[in-house]
This record gives C-alpha cells, structure tokens and sequence, in this order.
C-alpha cells in the first residue's frame, strides 16, 4: 500500500486528520462526502489501529531498534564529513562517504552497508595517501566497527519485522481500511488545495518523509539529552 510503513499509518493519519480538521469547510464544499461524519470515522479508525499497536511489544521493540539504527547512522555523520575532507584534501574524488550520509538519512540501512563495505576496502587500499591527506589511523577499525554494530542491529529489526507478519496478518482488515481513509482523504485534499503550499500536506510521499524525519529528529534530540 504505496510503501507505507505499518509503524507510519497512524502517525501519517494524525497529520491528515489535523489537515482535514482545519480545511473541513472546503473540502465538504467540494464534495458533500467529506464531512465531520468522515472525519469522526477517520479518527475513529486511526485510534482503533493506534489501540491495537499500544497493546502489540513486538511493535514497540521494533520502534526501538528503528530509533537506536538512527543512532548508529547519526554517528557516521561527523566521520563521513571529516572523511570528505581528506578525500578532497587527496585529490580523490570518491562519493561514498557522502552516500553512506545519504542512505543513512533515507532510512536506507541495506544500501548504507553496502557502501560502507565498499569505503572502506577504499581506505584501506589508499591509506598511506588518505593517512598523508589527514585521515585518523583508526578510520578503517571505525568503518568495521561500524558495519557489525548496524549488520547486527539491522539483522534484530529483520526478525521483528518477521514476528510481525503474523501480527500484521490477523490485523490487516483494520489496516486497509484506515489506508483508504488516508488515501482518498490526501487525494482529494491534493486536487482541492492543488497549486497551495497546503496540497504538500495531502501528499503521500510528503507526509512519509515528515514521519521519518519527525523520528529521526527525535532520536537527535533523546542523543542530546543523555
């Protein structure tokens, strides 16, 4: 269902529901069905779904160790940085410190590996120039350290992930149909507010990068606290 996470149903639904709460008049002029009925309805669903979750651990621990993966990514941030540095500094012109920076920010663990594996067999090809053009004698120890800690966690998350399935299967019902709220509200609340800086806030894809970014924007600032 348009890559929509089962963990950002609600959160997204909370957003449209705050959107279609303010712009109900418009939305009711435009078409009669979208009303404060469909809006009760809505929420209902949405604190329907909200309820089955709070009661469901698997889910919770997987919210944990999606939030403790942003942790090990927001920690490649200062290193990768430091490492464009010495690439440039080299005359080396590599890309892959600033892609592991952009998977890690799109949620992208799969592809953060990949390029962390392949960064590092760079380095430690090109370490006595990278180590001339300033790179730190353990650059390559962190790169490893830092593959095994999110393989590892990566790994916990993919098991979460299956001993959610069954969970997931014996509420799928009630998932589908808070979707369909969630769909046809952004599709009309697009078309309604088209060329308004408000359709961005009925737009699919927009409300799933205010989620992650919400979440990671959060992890940031738990990592502050501590």
């Amino acid at each position: 269902m348009m890559g929509i996470l089962k963990e950002e149903y609600v959160p997204i639904a909370d957003a449209l529901l705050a959107s279609f709460r303010r712009d109900l008049p418009q939305l009711e002029a435009e078409n009669h069905l979208y009303n404060a009925d469909y809006l009760l309805a809505m929420q209902n669903k949405t604190d329907e779904v909200r309820a089955k979750e709070s009661g469901d651990a698997t889910l919770a621990q997987q919210k944990l160790t999606t939030k403790e993966l942003y942790t090990l990514g927001n920690t490649l941030v200062k290193p990768m940085k430091l490492l464009n540095i010495v690439f440039d500094k080299a005359g080396m012109e590599n890309p892959l410190a600033s892609d592991v920076l952009k998977k890690v920010n799109s949620r992208n663990f799969e592809g953060t590996l990949k390029n962390l594996k392949s960064l590092k067999e760079v380095v430690a090809s090109q370490s006595t120039l990278l180590t001339s053009a300033g790179m730190k004698a353990n650059t390559e120890a962190m790169l490893q350290d830092a593959f095994d800690a999110i393989t590892a966690k990566s790994n916990e998350q993919s098991n979460l992930q299956q001993q959610r399935k069954a969970f997931s299967s014996e509420n799928q019902g009630v998932y589908r149909e808070l979707y369909s709220y969630i769909s046809q509200v952004a599709k009309i609340g697009k078309i309604v507010f088209q060329g308004e800086q408000k359709a961005s806030e009925y737009t699919i894809e927009n409300l799933i990068a205010m989620v992650n970014a919400s979440r990671k924007n959060k992890t940031d600032d738990d990592n502050e606290s501590q």
